[in-house]
This record gives C-alpha cells, sequence and structure tokens, in this order.
C-alpha cells in the first residue's frame, strides 16, 4: 500500500468514526448545544474537503455517513449517486441500504437492494444486509426465499414464525406495518450498543404471541428506558393496526 492509500484511508477512517459518533449524539437524548453541533459539522467538512483532494469516491462516501448522521435522506441519496460515478461495489449499496434503514426508510433500502441482485452477481454483504432488513419488516417469506436462492440453506426460526402467522391469520402486510413501525421507533432513538431477538412466547394460559427484545446496552436512566416504552405504545395505540395484531405481537425494551 503506498503512503497516499495510506493517507486515504487513515482519513477516511477518521472521518467515518466521527460522523458516527456524530450520528449517536445527535439522537433524542442528545446533550449537545447548536453551537457544539455546528462545530462538529464544520470539523467533519473541513476533513472531507481535504479528502476529496485525495479521492473524490470517498469524500462522497463520507458525505453519506455526514447526511445519515444529521438525518437528511435527501442529501444521503444525492451522495450516494454521487458515489457511482467513482465507486460501484456491493459494500456501497449495503451502506446507502443501511443508511437509509436507519432514517426509517426500510422498504426504500430493500428496494434499492432487490434492483440491484436483479442486475449483479449475488454478493453476501447485499444477501446478508437485505436478509437483516426483511426480518427487521416481519418480511419473513422473503426472507426465507432469499436464503434459498442464494444459500441453498433453510431458515428455521424464520419459517416457525411464518406459520405462526398463517395460523392467526396475519397478513404479510399486516406484520411488515408492525415491524416497520417498531423497528423505525426504535432506531430513531439512536440508541449504539444493542441486541435484537425474536421468538414465540408462551404463557401460562396456553396462549402464544411473537415477541421482540431490544435490549439495550447504552448507559441511559431509568427515566429514559420509561420514556422510549411509552413513545412505543403511545405510537402502537394511535396506529391502525388491527386488534389481532396487538394480541399476536410484543415488543419489549429494557436495560441490561
Amino acid at each position: 500500500m503506498t503512503q497516499s492509500e495510506l493517507s486515504i484511508n487513515d482519513l477516511m477512517n477518521d472521518v467515518m468514526t466521527q460522523c458516527e459518533q456524530f450520528y449517536y449524539q445527535m439522537g433524542p437524548f442528545s446533550v449537545l448545544t447548536e453551537f457544539e453541533k455546528a462545530s462538529i459539522e464544520r470539523d467533519i467538512r473541513v476533513k472531507m474537503s481535504h479528502l476529496s483532494e485525495l479521492s473524490k469516491g470517498y469524500s462522497h462516501v463520507a458525505m453519506m455517513y455526514l447526511q445519515v448522521a444529521l438525518g437528511n435522506q435527501k442529501e444521503l441519496s444525492k451522495a450516494f449517486f454521487e458515489t457511482l460515478n467513482y465507486l460501484d461495489n456491493a459494500t456501497i449499496y449495503s451502506n446507502y441500504a443501511s443508511h437509509l434503514n436507519s432514517l426509517g426508510f426500510p422498504k426504500m433500502a430493500v428496494q434499492v437492494l432487490e434492483d440491484y441482485l436483479a442486475s449483479t452477481p449475488a454478493s453476501m454483504s447485499v444477501i446478508v444486509t437485505l436478509s437483516n432488513l426483511y426480518k427487521g419488516m416481519g418480511a419473513f417469506t422473503k426472507d426465507s426465499k432469499l436464503m434459498e436462492t442464494y444459500l441453498k440453506s433453510n431458515v428455521p426460526q424464520e419459517n416457525l414464525l411464518q406459520e405462526y402467522l398463517v395460523k392467526h391469520d396475519i397478513t404479510p402486510e399486516e406484520t411488515e406495518e408492525y415491524f416497520t413501525l417498531v423497528s423505525n421507533y426504535f432506531l430513531a432513538q439512536r440508541i449504539e450498543h444493542y441486541k435484537i431477538s425474536r421468538h414465540i412466547e408462551k404463557g401460562h394460559d396456553d396462549k402464544d404471541w411473537i415477541t421482540t427484545e431490544f435490549q439495550i446496552e447504552d448507559d441511559l436512566s431509568p427515566d429514559q428506558i420509561h420514556s422510549i416504552n411509552l413513545g412505543l405504545s403511545t405510537l402502537l395505540a394511535d396506529s391502525d393496526l388491527p386488534k389481532k395484531v396487538a394480541e399476536h405481537f410484543i415488543t419489549r425494551i429494557y436495560q441490561v
């Protein structure tokens, strides 16, 4: 690796790390003042200007990360298409789709990757990202088909969840609406460290339901955790989801 390549990589890593930190700092529980926010953004843009002198392609990638931190979907998409003038690969598409999802556009993210797979030889990074998006949206049938098509493998957990939905007459559209609402809401909290799990849970009265758990590892106060749960409850109560969805889906958000 040449000295120039090392300089580009070092600067790119620096900018991406700062953008990622900025993304979480700009969340609902942000303690940054407007002056501090402007100062951080200015510092990132100065570094991006230096990066642009070394690599136009990577400077547009960096711009994607900055626009995610700022929550600007339109400018994110603009930076993505600029990037393709210089760098056209699966990683760029996967990053773009992940960023769209984090900004609350999961269906747009899925469309980007489905279009990519329809015209380009399959890439593992794209398949994994698309699979995670399908799971997040509750599109279990699509995820199983994706795995069977590209990896020649079966997804038993997703098959069980799909069988549960059919048994209780819950449509794919209702499932995707619920999980998209929940996922978008949680992502909007900009929690940096967490684990997510989903399983079928049985109660003492033989009733069962699909439980999704978000285990937060960030250092939040009990009041902040309560605020997140209260916000989700309000969101679901105000939604147009049918009663059967509320009876068969449960989401738990707690700190570990």
